[in-house]
């Protein structure tokens, strides 16, 4: 089996070498495209011990990755792509059907650009039976907006334009509002109503023969959130702990028969009602935790495209909750929030790590470098 895995500078792809890596594939066998404006300078992903460095690419936009691929193209030999961004996601799904003679790739019924507008993303959750908190799309450079919901969350239309994660706000008057809209770089944006919740979770799965087949083995929920992003220290535990309905689940993905793997984002109300929040259409940063809980995600979506088939006796179901450290990106905030010793305590404790690996060390080192020289500057 060969798999091609594309992605930014990122834990994500790290954790989809590391998985795919471990279950025995060559490194001959495992291409990488390493998509960063910069050309890969603070590079800690490459270092992995499942990597060939004949085999690894640096691109320096989306827009290169067709040319990348249809230059390791053999239609004798089909390779399956994962991808660990949403630009890259969107790149290989909106030429799904000229890629498909070649490789094994995510692939949806509806227009990639359709579903990767939040706002449209949201209208079809909304028809397949998820609330829906209240919303309205904003032009931010026509100034004035009216909107009268407070507190309101601001988040760009789509993530893969503007400045993605960090455009997301949250303003609790229409004066924060004003200044809010003025300082975000995406030009178009969705405004949400905030709720109020008793708790946030995200289903982490695989979507096969176009929503037929649905594996979600568990739900996480971050205990320590970092700002603009949903990678924090969190608890992974078995979807069997989670009172939800799973229909629901296997109807979104049907309506939009999407194959490949997904993230799904919900927060729960203090009215215990789940309000959708959206869909990733990618392997989620978050999701080498069901990798530690022992279910092989990317390697079981790779395998299924290859053979049509799942693997003998693979694991699709775990009991124990596992816990995920993102140790760069909680550092600062888990020493402020716990102390020294017990974040140390967690760290150890945690059975999946962002980038730490006893297995795959390379990386790790590589990271604490970058790190180090950036706060020696």
């Amino acid at each position: 089996m060969k798999v091609v895995i594309i992605g930014g500078i990122h834990h994500n792809t790290l954790g989809v070498i590391r998985s795919i890596g471990s279950e025995g594939i060559s490194s001959e066998d495992i291409a990488l495209f390493i998509v960063d404006e910069h050309g890969g300078k603070k590079d800690f992903v490459s270092k992995s011990k499942y990597l060939k460095k004949s085999t690894i690419r640096y691109l320096k936009t989306y827009d290169e990755i067709l040319e990348a691929l249809y230059r390791i193209a053999d239609k004798n030999e089909k390779k399956a792509i994962v991808c660990c961004a949403d630009g890259a996601s969107e790149v290989v799904m909106s030429n799904a059907d000229n890629l498909k003679e070649f490789f094994f790739c995510s692939s949806i019924g509806v227009k990639p650009d359709f579903f990767f507008n939040k706002n449209d993303q949201s209208l079809l959750a909304k028809e397949s039976g998820f609330a829906i908190p209240r919303g309205e799309i904003i032009d931010t450079k026509k100034g004035k907006v009216d909107w009268d919901i407070f507190p309101c969350i601001i988040k760009p239309i789509k993530s893969i334009k503007g400045a993605g994660k960090n455009d997301i706000k949250i303003a609790k008057n229409r004066e924060e509002l004003s200044t809010l809209l003025e300082e975000v770089v995406s030009e178009t944006v969705q405004i949400q109503e905030y709720i109020e919740k008793k708790m946030e979770f995200q289903l982490i799965g695989c979507s096969l023969e176009k929503g037929e087949k649905i594996i979600i083995p568990g739900f996480t929920q971050i205990i320590r959130q970092p700002d603009n992003t949903n990678t924090g220290y969190l608890r992974y535990s078995p979807i069997s702990q989670l009172d939800i309905d799973i229909n629901r689940i296997n109807l979104f993905f049907q309506k939009i028969k999407y194959d490949g793997l997904f993230s799904i984002e919900f927060i729960r109300g203090e009215n215990n009602v789940d309000y959708y929040l959206e869909t990733n259409l990618r392997n989620d940063g978050n999701a080498y935790c069901v990798k530690s809980a022992g279910i092989n995600l990317p390697y079981i979506w790779c395998y299924y495209q290859v053979n049509k088939t799942l693997p003998k006796n693979v694991a699709l179901t775990f009991e124990k909750p596992v816990f995920f450290m993102p140790e760069f990106a909680d550092i600062k905030m888990g020493i402020k929030s716990v102390g020294v010793l017990k974040w140390i305590m967690q760290m150890v404790g945690a059975k999946s790590h962002a980038i730490f690996n006893l297995k795959d060390m390379k990386p790790f080192f590589a990271r604490a470098k970058y790190s180090l020289v950036t706060h020696l500057h």
